[in-house]
C-alpha cells in the first residue's frame, strides 16, 4: 500500500471502531439492558412498515438465524411484539412497543447530537468536499455489498 491506502485504511478503521465504541457507550447511559445490535434491529423494525424476521435480516444484511435470536430477545425484553402475518401464518408481522419506539427515538437523538457536534468541528469550506468524498465512499461499499 502507498501512504495514501495506508492512511485511508488507518483511519476508516479507526473511525468505524471509534464511532460503535461511542454508540456502545451512548447506549449504556439508558438505564436499559440493551446491545448495540438490538438497536439496530429496533431502527430496521421501525423503519419498516409490516415487517418480518427476514426482512429484517435483509435490511441488517445478516443471518436468518441471527435475526430469529435477536428478534426473540427483543420480545422477550417487550421492546417488540409480534402478530401473525395474515397473508402467511408461518410468518409474523413485527412492531414496536412503546418502550421499543422509546430506545428508537433515544437512539435517533443520539445520532442527531453526533452528527451536530462533528458539523461544528468541520469548516464550511470543507463540508461539501466531506459530504463528496463519504458519498463516493459509500457508493463503492454499496456496490460490493450488492455484487456478492
Amino acid at each position: 500500500m502507498n501512504d495514501f491506502e495506508s492512511g485511508l485504511n488507518s483511519l476508516l478503521t479507526e473511525l468505524f471502531n471509534n464511532v460503535l465504541k461511542f454508540e456502545e457507550q451512548s447506549i449504556k447511559t439508558w438505564d436499559v439492558p440493551i446491545t448495540i445490535t438490538e438497536v439496530h434491529i429496533i431502527e430496521a423494525v421501525n423503519n419498516q412498515e409490516n415487517t418480518t424476521t427476514s426482512k429484517i435480516a435483509a435490511e441488517l444484511n445478516i443471518a436468518m438465524p441471527t435475526a430469529t435470536v435477536a428478534v426473540k430477545k427483543l420480545e422477550q425484553k417487550s421492546l417488540i411484539e409480534k402478530t401473525p402475518c395474515p397473508d402467511d401464518r408461518r410468518s409474523a408481522i413485527i412492531k414496536l412497543t412503546d418502550m421499543g419506539k422509546k430506545i428508537n427515538r433515544l437512539h435517533q437523538l443520539f445520532h442527531r447530537r453526533m452528527i451536530r457536534n462533528v458539523s461544528k468541528q468541520i469548516a464550511s469550506a470543507e463540508r461539501d468536499v466531506l459530504l463528496r468524498a463519504v458519498q463516493t465512499l459509500n457508493l463503492f461499499f454499496r456496490a460490493r455489498i450488492e455484487a456478492l
